[in-house]
């Protein structure tokens, strides 16, 4: 007989796939005794893609750089305005920085040049 009835009345599972099963498990039992790791199969991986070369990757760390200054700036612009004692909705929009996400990115922007300092 090549399937095996489960209990609640699913459907068959062959004998092999259990068996395959129980040999993993076995496997997994006697590597633990002996403290040993078994990989898992896994697919086989992806070539791996050429990396941009040195000119493009100093045009994008340039780029990532100018970003982040930018960021800085409209930070200490919207600190600028909370000194004014504007509102911050009014002092986030005064500095750019109404979308969330954007303020902060430019928090983190503005504390990664502080705590560098």
């Amino acid at each position: 007989m090549n399937t095996a009835q489960t209990i609640n009345s699913r459907q068959p599972l062959p004998i092999g796939a259990i068996l395959q099963r129980v040999n993993w498990l076995e496997m997994e039992e006697v590597a633990e005794e002996k403290g040993k790791v078994i990989a898992l199969p896994v697919a086989p991986q992806e070539p791996e893609k050429p990396g941009l070369p040195p000119a493009a990757r100093r045009d994008i760390n340039k780029k990532i750089r100018h970003c982040v200054k930018a960021l800085e700036r409209n930070y200490d612009l919207y600190l600028g305005y909370l000194e004014l004692e504007l509102e911050d909705a009014a002092a986030r929009q005064e500095a750019d920085l109404t979308d969330d996400m954007k303020f902060s990115l430019a928090y983190y922007a503005w504390q990664l040049h502080h705590t560098a300092s």
